[in-house]
């Protein structure tokens, strides 16, 4: 099938989509070393809230970084998907589908 969008705009979408799961990996990672670290703290402290809040919220990023190439994708059509030039790739692309 022969596609009528340039192959620069899917390089474009694919770096942001790189660029983006990259973050979202780091921020993750530094999250969850700051629950690593503080939590003696809030079993000492006997602050079981935050402790249930930081377990549901470190499933929830645990999650995420399952279906890291969704999330990614989801963002990244957020960002980019109302420029006029790439509204077209967008069309013709999906997460699990194409070649991203």
């Amino acid at each position: 099938m022969a596609s009528s969008v340039p192959a620069e705009s899917f390089e474009r979408i694919k770096k942001v989509q790189e660029n983006i799961a990259v973050v979202i990996g780091t921020v993750f990672t530094l999250v969850l070393c700051i629950y690593f670290f503080t939590y003696a703290m809030l079993v000492d402290k006997g602050l079981y809230g935050l402790l249930w809040a930081q377990g549901l919220s470190a499933l929830a990023m645990l999650l995420m970084l399952i279906r890291l190439k969704q999330v990614s994708f989801f963002f990244t059509r957020l960002w980019l998907g109302r420029r006029a030039d790439l509204r077209n790739a967008f069309s013709e692309l999906n997460a699990g589908g194409h070649q991203l």
